[in-house]
Parts: C-alpha cells; sequence; structure tokens
C-alpha cells in the first residue's frame, strides 16, 4: 500500500515527464501520454453536452474549416496526438482546446470570423498551441498537487484509475474556466502565429481577429473567447512585434536585369491615376497644395478632396479602391486613406517617425512608408486590414523604395536590398461539393368555371 508519501513520489514523476519534459524511458513517457489523452477524451463529452451538442456545418463551410484546421496540424510537431476539431452549437463566441488534441470552436465564433481563413488560422493556430506545449495537462497536474493528492491514497496506484481520471477531469474543467495562465496564453499566441504563417496564412490575422472580438457588441453576441486571457492590447502589442520576423532578411540583389528594371521603374509614374471605375482621375501635381484635385469623367468637373489638408502625394491603389495622401501634420508627415468616394477611412497614427514617401503594395493591402526618425530614414509596411506595423528594413539606413510583384526594394547607399513578405496560400478544397438543386413539388390550385361563377379546386401536388 502506498501511503501520502509515495502518492506524492508518483505525481512528481508524472509533473517531470509531462510538464518539465524531462527525457524519461519510453514507457514512463508512453503513460504520460495516455494519461494525457484519456483525460481529453473522457472531458470531451461534458463540454460537448454544455455548449448544445456538435454542429453540423454545410458541406462547403465544413470543407473549408477542415483544410484550415488540416493545413495547420500538418505544421504540429507532437506526432504522437490525433488531433480533432469540433464545431459546437452554440451562439457564444468561444473556442478552447483539451488535453490530447481535441479542439472546439463554437458557430457563433465562426459567424464572427466569417470567410476570413487567417482570422480562423490564429483561433485554431492558438488551440492547437495549447495543446503542443501542453498547458491543459500542466495546469491540472499542478492544481492537483496543491490541492487533491494531498487528500487521495488509493491501493497500487495506477494514473489510468477511474478515481484518478474523475478527479482529473474535474480538476481540468475547472482550469479551463479559469484560463491556463497569463504565460501560458502569451506562449499561445506567438505559437499560433507562428504555426499560422508556416501553414501560409497571413500571421496578421491574429491581430485582426483580437480587434474584431473587441469592436464586437458584447450586449448583442456572448463574447467569451479570450475572456480569461491577458490584456487585449498587451497580446496584440506582442503579436505586432513579431510581423517583421515573417518577412525575410534583406539581400543585396546583383541581378542586373533586376537593377535596370528597378532604375527604370524609379524614372517613372508608379501611381494608378483613377479610381477602381475609371471614373475619378488624379491630378498629380510636383508640391504640396491645399487637397488634393481629381477630375469626375463622369460629370465633366474637377472636384476637389481633403481641402483642409495640405496634400505633399497621392496615389491611388492598384486596384484603385483607395487613395493614399501624405500630408503635413503637426510638424510631420502623416498619412491618410481615402475611399474612391473621398471619405477618409484611415489615419496612420501610430507610425513611429515622420514619413517621407510611401508605395502601395501590388495586391493593395499594405503600404511601404519610408520613416525618418533620430536613428535616420528606415522602411516601415503598414497593414491596411490590421492596423499594424512592422520596419522591415532591418535596421539599414534608406533612401528610396519600389513595390514590385516579386517584392519590397530599397535603397541602401548604393545598393539595393530586396526582402519579401510571408507566403500565403489561399484555402482551396480538394474536392469541392457541386451545390445540387432539388426539386420541389409545386402546389396549383384548378380554377374550374361553373356557369358564370368561378371557383378553386383542391390544389394538387404536380412537379414545376
Amino acid at each position: 500500500m502506498r501511503g501520502k508519501q509515495g502518492y506524492r513520489r508518483v505525481a512528481a514523476v508524472l509533473v517531470l515527464l509531462v510538464v518539465l519534459g524531462v527525457a524519461a524511458p519510453s514507457s514512463a513517457a508512453g503513460l504520460a501520454a495516455r494519461f494525457e489523452k484519456t483525460l481529453g477524451a473522457g472531458t470531451a463529452p461534458a463540454l460537448i453536452k454544455e455548449y448544445g451538442g456538435e454542429y453540423v456545418l454545410p458541406v462547403q463551410q465544413r470543407l473549408w474549416v477542415e483544410e484550415v484546421f488540416a493545413r495547420l496540424v500538418a505544421q504540429s510537431e507532437r506526432e504522437e496526438l490525433e488531433y480533432s476539431l469540433t464545431v459546437l452549437n452554440s451562439k457564444e463566441a468561444n473556442a478552447f482546446s483539451l488535453p490530447g488534441g481535441y479542439v472546439f470552436i463554437t458557430r457563433g465564433l465562426l459567424n464572427l470570423i466569417g470567410s476570413d481563413e487567417a482570422k480562423l488560422a490564429a483561433v485554431l493556430g492558438h488551440e492547437i498551441a495549447h495543446v503542443e506545449k501542453k498547458h491543459g495537462v500542466n495546469a491540472v497536474l499542478r492544481q492537483m498537487g496543491l490541492t487533491v493528492l494531498a487528500e487521495v491514497g488509493v491501493v497500487a496506484l495506477d494514473f489510468l484509475s477511474a478515481e484518478l481520471l474523475r478527479m482529473a477531469g474535474l480538476t481540468l474543467v475547472q482550469v479551463l474556466q479559469a484560463g491556463w495562465g497569463r504565460e501560458a496564453e502569451y506562449e499561445a499566441d506567438l505559437l499560433g502565429q507562428e504555426l499560422a504563417a508556416r501553414a501560409g496564412f497571413d500571421p496578421a490575422g491574429a491581430i485582426r481577429l483580437l480587434d474584431a472580438l473587441a469592436a464586437a457588441d458584447d450586449s448583442e453576441q456572448a463574447m467569451h473567447v479570450f475572456r480569461t486571457h491577458p490584456d487585449p492590447g498587451d497580446r496584440r502589442d506582442r503579436l505586432e512585434s513579431k510581423l517583421a520576423s515573417y518577412w525575410s532578411e534583406p539581400a543585396v540583389v546583383t541581378d542586373v536585369q533586376v537593377l535596370e528594371r528597378l532604375i527604370q521603374c524609379r524614372n517613372s509614374h508608379q501611381h494608378r491615376r483613377t479610381d477602381s471605375k475609371d471614373r475619378y482621375v488624379l491630378e498629380v501635381s510636383g508640391e504640396s497644395t491645399a487637397g488634393v484635385t481629381l477630375f469626375d469623367q463622369q460629370t465633366q468637373e474637377r472636384v476637389l478632396w481633403a481641402e483642409n489638408a495640405l496634400v505633399k502625394e497621392a496615389a491611388w491603389s492598384p486596384q484603385g479602391d483607395y487613395l493614399a495622401l501624405l500630408v503635413d501634420g503637426q510638424a510631420q508627415g502623416e498619412l491618410w486613406v481615402l475611399n474612391r468616394w473621398g471619405h477618409v477611412v484611415r489615419k496612420l497614427e501610430r507610425v513611429p517617425g515622420t514619413i517621407t514617401a510611401f508605395c502601395w503594395s501590388p495586391d493593395g493591402t499594405m503600404l511601404a512608408l519610408e520613416v525618418s526618425g533620430p536613428s535616420g530614414s528606415r522602411i516601415v509596411v503598414a497593414y491596411l486590414d490590421a492596423d499594424a506595423y512592422a520596419e522591415v528594413s532591418s535596421g539599414l539606413s534608406t533612401h528610396g523604395a519600389l513595390w514590385l510583384q516579386d517584392g519590397l526594394y530599397f535603397l541602401n547607399g548604393e545598393n539595393w536590398f530586396r526582402t519579401v513578405p510571408p507566403e500565403t496560400v489561399p484555402v482551396q478544397v480538394a474536392e469541392p461539393v457541386p451545390l445540387v438543386l432539388q426539386r420541389k413539388r409545386v402546389l396549383t390550385p384548378t380554377l374550374i368555371k361553373e356557369g358564370s361563377t368561378f371557383r378553386l379546386t383542391r390544389p394538387e401536388l404536380t412537379p414545376p
């Protein structure tokens, strides 16, 4: 019979194996893995029931979600686990994971995410990261070591015994409600972002997700996702600080043909002149002017936008959806983004320094800003859909930038350097299921004339 001392000794061994990740004999490691999987499998049914059961997505959406999940799982390193994803039938926006590879997301959160695959990858990557780092089982064992193990004694202790698993399951639910802990959430944020980037998703999706959750109306939709997590602003800053690390290290351009192309592009006008509907033609001037003048080809009149701003430079995005203006504001350069109707939709206000020049990315989702400061000039990329910034010049002093299809180029001294953003691969369902139009019967009444009157017969079921 083992007493309390023996119980604590075995518990300490398991904590070392699972929590600290110390190398152990295969039998002990196998026992720890079996405990983790059994713990998650035993707890999952109760949580699924609590959240309204499993929700069956429409076929096309289910294939899309499963493809995102599969790409993330392919980047995981714990080969002994078989990950699974369950959609819960709850309007509450939430997502969580259990030890052993069990990942859950509610249909409420899926509705909030919509069709943004980068946001979905951020959520699922975060939960996979919890499992990868064993945050759940670690928290359970720590809690049990402090509150339960000292009170329980069993004969011939077995870590897969029904009693111990029952108590561990109860502890897991309690810890899940309280959260894995601040540092665990930070670690899951960064690893989840890394998994998403390696799987071909935009790493800025995690920032967009946090912004979407912050903007959601709590009175209309329960917002419990990340409820127990650290301050969203702090988490956002950490994720934003990692964006530059996903860009390639700037490399000197030596290809003669590329250099000639860069010289030609720099000496030519690279900005789109009209909006996406070819209505407003931008009239570019060579000096700062009050507002920006455009020619309206529909009314054959000139219009003035941003008339209260001193505009130094203006350029439509490559697709013509937005017009960027470099203006003088509060003794430093500011960048305003207008929609194709002339309304300011965003001002870049968190840029660390003075913006002296800018250029659009080919897809129109980012702007490369040349920013001057006490330490010199550098290139900062602004993510328009995430309100985030990344310094991509790696500390090199810059003077001029060009964004071409194959990367972002900038000058340092006499040399051109090239850096490339992280590659993103759109989700494509391998075997799309065609939508089938189902024939439905139609109720068709019959009109019968009887003398000078008409009457309707009982409707009959007839095919359309």
